[in-house]
C-alpha cells in the first residue's frame, strides 16, 4: 500500500499524454485531469499551466479553473480571470456563469466588472434545470448553488439531497457536512437523528472512494469513539491521492495506539515516508515542520523508538 501511494504521488508530476488521446478532446480532457490532481495536491503553478493548455483546446471546466486560480492569486476578479471565466461559461459552465452573478466587491482594479446579478442566475438555471431534471447528478448539485446563489436554501437543500440520493459522492458529503454544521439541512427531533443521517450520507460517500468523505469519516467514528471501525478508513486514506488524507494518515501511522485514533501498531517508517513523499511533492511547510525537516532527525527519531522498545522489553528470568 505504502510503495504505492508514494509512487503515485512522486510519477503524477511526469504523466505525458498517452498514445490513445488522438483528437483534441481527448487530449484536453486528459491534460484537464493531470491538473486536477495536481490541483487536489496544492500544486497550483502547476495545475495552471495543465488548465490553460487545456482550455487552449476548448476543455470549458479547465477555463474555469484557470479563472479559479488567477481569481484566488490576485483576490479579486481580474481581466485575464474574466476572460477564462466567460470561456468557461460560454462552454456551459454553471460554476462559472454563478462568477459573474456574484454579489459583493470582488472586482478590484477591473473597471467594467458590473455583471447583471439576476441574468447570470437565470442563465445557470437554464443550463441546469432540463440536465437535473432528467436524471444528471451532476447538474443537480449544480443547481444547489444556483438556487444558494438566488438566496432559496430550501430548494438548494432539496436538490441536495436528490443529488445525494441519485448517489452522487460529493452531494453525499455535502449534505453530510451540511447536517453537521446545521446549515439549514433539514429538521430533526432527536441529535441522534442527526447524527445517523450524517454517518449515513458520509458512508455512502466514502464507500464510492470520495477522499473527503473518507477523512471525515474517520474523524467522526473516532469522535464517536468507534476506534475500530475509524482505523479501518484510516487506511482508506493512505489509498487517496488527497493531501489532507494523506497527511493525518502519514501522522496516525507515527503516533500508533499513543494517537488520538488508537491506531493499532505504529508504523514510524511507512508513516515518516509517506510524510517525506508528500513534503517532495508540495514543499509543504506544514508537513516539514511535521517531520522535523532533515533526514538526521529521521535517523534520530527511529533510534530513539527502538530503544523505547528495548527499554520496554521482558527482562530475562532464571
Amino acid at each position: 500500500m505504502f510503495y504505492r501511494v508514494t509512487i503515485s504521488l512522486i510519477l503524477c508530476l511526469s504523466w505525458s499524454i498517452p498514445a490513445w488521446a488522438e483528437t483534441d478532446q481527448e487530449r484536453a480532457e486528459v491534460l484537464f485531469q493531470e491538473g486536477y490532481i495536481l490541483y487536489q495536491e496544492r500544486l497550483s503553478p502547476g495545475a495552471i499551466v495543465k488548465f490553460e493548455e487545456a482550455a487552449e483546446l476548448g476543455h470549458g471546466e479547465a477555463a474555469y479553473w484557470v479563472g479559479e486560480i488567477l481569481r484566488k492569486r490576485y483576490a479579486y476578479m481580474t481581466a485575464e480571470a474574466e476572460q477564462f471565466y466567460r470561456q468557461a461559461a460560454d462552454g456551459g459552465e454553471v460554476y462559472a456563469m454563478l462568477r459573474f452573478a456574484q454579489n459583493g466587491n470582488f472586482c478590484g482594479t477591473l473597471r467594467d466588472c458590473d455583471y447583471d446579478h439576476e441574468e447570470w442566475v437565470d442563465r445557470a438555471l437554464a443550463t441546469a434545470l432540463p440536465r437535473a431534471e432528467a436524471g444528471d447528478s451532476e447538474a443537480m448539485m449544480e443547481l444547489f448553488s444556483v438556487y444558494w446563489a438566488a438566496g432559496d436554501r430550501g430548494e438548494a437543500f432539496e436538490w441536495t439531497e436528490k443529488a445525494a440520493e441519485n448517489g452522487n459522492a460529493f452531494a453525499q458529503f455535502w449534505l453530510a457536512v451540511g447536517l453537521l454544521d446545521e446549515r439549514d439541512m433539514g429538521f430533526y427531533w432527536t441529535e441522534a437523528g442527526r447524527r445517523e443521517d450524517t454517518l449515513k450520507w458520509l458512508r455512502a460517500s466514502a464507500e464510492q472512494g470520495f477522499p473527503k468523505a473518507i477523512l471525515k469519516l474517520a474523524v467522526e467514528l473516532k469522535e464517536d469513539g468507534r476506534f475500530e471501525e475509524a482505523n479501518e478508513w484510516v487506511d482508506r486514506m493512505g489509498q487517496t491521492d488527497y493531501f489532507e488524507a494523506l497527511y493525518n494518515y502519514g501522522l496516525i501511522l507515527l503516533d500508533g495506539s499513543e494517537g488520538m485514533f488508537q491506531y493499532p501498531e505504529a508504523k514510524p517508517v511507512e508513516g515518516l515516508a509517506v510524510l517525506m513523499a508528500l513534503h517532495r511533492q508540495t514543499g509543504s511547510s506544514t508537513v516539514q515542520r511535521s517531520i522535523g525537516g532533515s533526514p538526521a532527525f529521521i535517523c534520530i527519531w527511529l533510534r530513539r523508538k527502538e530503544r523505547r522498545l528495548i527499554s520496554n522489553a521482558p527482562k530475562p528470568t532464571g
